[in-house]
């Protein structure tokens, strides 16, 4: 799949995507749409308790089907696990079932039809047995073990000083289970080749870790599988886990034929991981004046069943829990733990969203005891440019000032309508930081190649196209090298070197850097060929078919434990609510998100992120929640009880890029996916404080009594 061919937009000029004109069309290949010639097809048999052991595993039934091919256990792969930080989960439960939609066996098929009779004809006994399903009991003694060492994932405690101020605010807060809720559902084909290795089509966040994750689990050398990326229809952190990947390999090994198999929305929501639920008790003294003085947080993470990022997403959370706020004292301990909850994972602002809440929610309880202005606090406390952040000590040092964020959210015009005299209006306000890059001293490479041939310049990626846009990025930042020439984007195998994952708000800055990079060596080429005034005709016209190619790994600036952080996306949220006097219905008129970006390389790009994310922040603070009943049991089924906001949920989104060049990075661009859901949801929580009085201590708000669902 080959991603646009004309002449790109220049570095900074809005234009339309390359492939808006095919997806608006259909004719976008996803990973559902991705088919093999005499394909199999198979299912996934899963869990209907949230902690058992398993006494009866029986597919007699499931095998008498006509058109049945096989039944896959854990017994066919005895002791091999998954985990892409932590080694830790069974491709196939290993006897035991640790939370609720575990897979405990795949089925394989002629038909899609008979692969899901089978999966109600395999019959499963479970012994059950004690769940852990509240986080803070997972850490007390005689817990029982949900864990392979203990119910601790991971712990991070930072303590500085012992000043105190004379008024006190605890409060105790708390934030849901949000669904990546990405449009296109899991779906792949893994198809044998008579080289012996297998090829794997696949929707995916990171083709080389996936590739990392099947080899290790199944015992493969690496050559014995390809990974290709399908057209990916959203993900938002939920493909960074590994949900059919290796299943469909298993069964591709096991057959030697091409087996397909596509999730439906329930088992999608099933499947993949959740946000971290959070519980966090904060204390934050201040003197009289409204000065700050210190933080006390203890926070604890729903982690779920396995590891998953529990640790780096833990990591997230304690580095950002005082905000952008000065502390002369903190104390601060952040833990994730093991629950025999749905496993969660990583999810936009991956940890930053949910320490946004607790320090802004403090914030605007301190203005509540202070009786002071919200906007006039933050103001009076918010750090300047180059001081140190609270926790980790690190300079802010390539971003805005937050004061120009928070004047700049402030000074955006309020809606135009006028308030509903059944309605309370109110105004909220909200800053976050989140870290781009992967940061805390961990290797971030990114390898691109960029070629030019026949006229035609050709980009060479594994780099993730999961609708943020880093396709045209990379067209523009190449084109900028080499202007007047056609650029084209050609997404590579794990064949080629890696671009790491489309996370951590990281591709602009790596895979950018490394196109960069690439492109300059490519452009002096031409430059040492023809002259610096070289035109497009003269490289048609004396190049030819010879072929300039360099291709670079990049890894951007390093981080260190003293540094554990390439780069801060800042970002400031304003949202005006009208809550109905008789329901307590939220209406969201208007959403001001203001986001430092360093460079807007592609400014279409730029606006839609920060509307899409300051969406499915409202989302997450009013709606959205993947219910799990007091047994453990996973209820929500699909977009009919999931409720993810809709454009006529939100009102108006009001954008306010500011471009502060960072000066270690291409073109002064940092990452900015994450930001945007960083600190909308906080934003929405004190909008509705000020307009109701309410003290809205957990999002969502939305939350029914959920019923038992049905086996």
């Amino acid at each position: 799949m080959n991603t646009g061919s004309d002449v790109p937009a220049s570095i900074g000029v809005s234009a339309p995507r390359s492939d808006a004109a095919t997806k608006l069309a259909g004719h976008f290949t996803y990973a559902t749409q991705v088919h093999a010639v005499g394909e199999l097809h198979a299912a996934t048999v899963r869990s209907y308790a949230a902690s058992a052991m398993i006494t009866r595993m029986d597919a007699t039934a499931a095998m008498r089907l006509p058109g049945a091919v096989a039944v896959l256990t854990g017994a066919d792969i005895p002791g091999r696990r998954l985990g892409s930080k932590t080694v830790d989960q069974p491709v196939l439960a290993d006897g035991v079932v640790r939370y609720h939609g575990e897979p405990v066996a795949v089925v394989i098929a002629e038909t899609p039809g008979i692969a899901q009779d089978m999966v109600r004809a395999v019959a499963v006994g479970l012994a059950l047995s004690s769940a852990v399903l509240n986080p803070e009991d997972a850490l007390q003694p005689g817990a029982p073990g949900v864990g392979p060492d203990g119910n601790l994932v991971a712990e991070h405690h930072t303590r500085r000083g012992n000043s105190r101020g004379a008024v006190v605010i605890r409060r105790r807060w708390r934030t849901g289970r949000q669904d990546a809720a990405f449009l296109a559902p899991e779906a792949g084909v893994a198809q044998p080749f008579p080289d012996g290795s297998v090829h794997l089509t696949i929707a995916t966040q990171d083709i080389h870790a996936d590739h990392a994750q099947v080899v290790r689990a199944l015992g493969l050398t690496p050559g014995k599988l390809v990974v290709h990326n399908s057209g990916i229809g959203g993900a938002f952190g939920g493909r960074e886990d590994i949900t059919l990947h290796v299943h469909l390999v298993l069964a591709a090994l096991h057959t030697g034929r091409p087996v397909r198999m596509a999730y439906s929305r329930r088992e999608s929501l099933t499947g993949h991981p959740s946000r971290h639920p959070m519980v966090s008790d904060v204390e934050l003294t201040c003197r009289p004046d409204g000065r700050f003085v210190s933080l006390r947080a203890r926070t604890v993470l729903d982690g779920g069943a396995y590891a998953s990022t529990s640790a780096p997403v833990s990591a997230i959370v304690h580095d950002f829990s005082a905000g952008l706020y000065r502390f002369a004292a903190v104390d601060v301990r952040t833990r994730a733990v093991y629950t025999n909850n749905p496993p969660a994972g990583a999810m936009r602002g991956f940890g930053a969203t949910q320490a946004c809440f607790l320090i802004e929610s403090t914030v605007d309880a301190a203005a509540a005891v202070l009786g002071r202005d919200p906007v006039d606090l933050r103001r009076q406390n918010l750090l300047h440019g180059g001081e140190a952040l609270a926790i980790t000590g690190q300079a802010l040092e390539g971003c805005a000032d937050p004061h120009d964020l928070l004047d700049a959210a402030v000074s955006a015009d309020p809606p135009a309508a006028a308030p509903h005299p059944d309605r309370h209006r109110g105004t909220g306000l909200a800053l976050g930081i989140k870290s781009a890059g992967l940061g805390h001293g961990k290797p971030d490479p990114a390898t691109a190649a960029v070629s030019v041939s026949n006229g035609q310049v050709t980009v060479q990626t594994t780099a993730a196209e999961v609708g943020q846009g880093v396709t045209d990025t990379l067209r523009r930042i190449v084109g900028a090298q080499l202007p007047g020439l056609p650029v084209t984007v050609t997404p590579m195998p794990t064949t080629f070197p890696t671009a790491g994952g489309s996370k951590a708000s990281r591709q602009t800055m790596a895979s950018g850097g490394a196109a960069h990079r690439a492109a300059v060596e490519v452009r002096r080429r031409l430059d040492a060929e023809f002259g610096n005034q070289w035109t497009p005709e003269t490289v048609i016209r004396q190049l030819g078919a010879r072929e300039i190619r360099h291709q670079v790994t990049y890894d951007g600036p390093r981080t260190s434990k003293e540094r554990p952080h390439k780069a801060f996306q800042l970002v400031a949220h304003r949202m005006t609510v009208d809550v109905d006097s008789a329901t307590g219905q939220v209406a969201v008129l208007q959403a001001v998100c203001v986001q430092d970006c360093g460079r807007a390389i592609d400014p279409v790009a730029v606006r839609e992120q920060l509307i899409g994310g300051t969406v499915q922040g409202v989302g997450f603070a009013l709606w959205e929640e993947r219910l799990v009943d007091a047994a453990g049991t996973q209820l929500t089924t699909g977009f009919g009880d999931y409720l993810a906001p809709t454009a006529a949920d939100v009102g108006e989104v009001v954008t306010r890029v500011l471009e502060v060049a960072h000066p270690d990075l291409t073109h002064g661009a940092k990452g900015i996916g994450e930001g945007p859901l960083v600190s909308s949801p906080a934003a929405v929580a004190a909008a509705v404080r000020a307009a109701s009085g309410r003290p809205v201590e957990a999002i969502p708000l939305w939350s029914p009594e959920p019923a038992k669902a049905p086996r």
